[in-house]
């Protein structure tokens, strides 16, 4: 098992695509909008990866379908109201259905890990963040994004809290460029990263944000830092469950490392599974050389903890019917339509294009 989760191009894997998948065995994949066109076509898929995986393990397959403007399954009919919506009715009646809803979609598609919920405070909107958290302040943002998590995780779908350490203000959105916050870990201890130290016995995994701590590491963004991963993380905080690396190919790293060489240090650094989402086919032999000529004890350490995470993952559910995804999708909208979202314009960002 090659500890990485990879992207796939189109809406069914490419002759290529199978090969390199097959030879090098990732750990994971995860989906996009550009996958899914269809639900039986999008199951097809999911089966399809699973039948890719030697030894009859299933591979984690996710996606990030938080909500609002990230949702990857909106060609389906199946849009769900953002963190912020929700929070907004301040009911938890309301989030545990939103969470069931989105189990239930997920489990039909054969999707397994839902890289969700965000963690971060609505503090800025210049960071591709406005509308996906669930608050300004810690304990609205753990008390909301808690109920959904507890509800996702009793639904049998594997949750990610994101983005470590917390990237609320930062003022650049990483998918351009890379945030710099002037902080060190008192700062993070003091707000930004409490959801996370609350939340952490209940996370299977979290993600790591591209932004640099220069008051932890100024040299390395975080998600390829070792002071970060490995001492603050994980050290300092105890985090003992997977951990995932934001998207290796958004330009606050791509403008400073190729996707394999950024795959190595993030392993280094005390990641688990770094995320290359495009590409896939031009990057896949390289990013797997490099993680193969790292130290055994290296990638020893993110295998046992990928191998742990997956025995958690929920066997494949039978599809839904067509009569049965329809009445789904009807009851899902008018859902949605009791839970409406916060008026203002809300700034482009790749994120939501995915």
């Amino acid at each position: 098992m090659l500890p990485l989760i990879v992207g796939i191009e189109g809406p069914e894997l490419s002759s290529a695509e199978q090969e390199l998948f097959a030879r090098w065995q990732p750990a994971g994949y995860i989906l996009f909008s550009r996958n899914i066109v269809d639900a039986d076509q999008t199951r097809e898929l999911t089966n399809a990866l699973r039948r890719l995986t030697a030894g009859g393990d299933s591979p984690i397959i996710a996606i990030d379908q938080e909500g609002g403007r990230v949702v990857r399954t909106a060609q389906l009919g199946v849009a769900l109201p953002s963190a912020a919506a929700l929070a907004a009715t301040r009911s938890e009646h309301a989030i545990t259905r939103a969470a069931y809803y989105t189990a239930r979609c997920l489990h039909s598609l054969g999707v397994n890990t839902d890289l969700a919920p965000v963690l971060d405070f609505a503090s800025s909107r210049a960071n591709a963040l406005s509308g996906r958290c669930w608050g300004s302040e810690s304990q609205g943002v753990l008390s909301y994004a808690g109920v959904w998590n507890r509800a996702m995780l009793r639904r049998g779908i594997l949750t990610c809290g994101k983005h470590f350490p917390g990237m609320g203000g930062a003022e650049l959105d990483p998918h351009f460029k890379l945030p710099v916050l002037h902080a060190g870990r008192e700062d993070f201890l003091r707000e930004p990263a409490v959801p996370f130290m609350a939340l952490m016995p209940e996370l299977p995994s979290l993600m790591v944000a591209h932004l640099v701590a220069d008051g932890v590491d100024a040299q390395l963004p975080a998600s390829v830092s070792a002071p970060m991963v490995s001492d603050f993380l994980r050290g300092q905080l105890g985090y003992e469950g997977v951990v995932f690396t934001d998207d290796l190919c958004m330009g606050a790293i791509s403008e400073r490392y190729a996707p394999s060489a950024a795959a190595a240090m993030a392993l280094r650094a005390g990641c688990d599974a770094p995320l290359i989402c495009h590409e896939v086919a031009e990057h896949l032999e390289a990013a797997g050389a490099a993680l193969e000529a790292l130290p055994p004890e290296v990638t020893e350490a993110a295998r046992r903890r990928l191998e742990r995470f997956r025995l958690c993952l929920s066997p494949a559910l039978p599809q839904m019917s067509f009569l049965e995804w329809r009445d789904f999708v009807a009851e899902l909208r008018e859902f949605c339509a009791e839970v409406p979202e916060p008026e203002g314009q809300v700034p482009e960002s790749p994120v939501q294009a995915y």
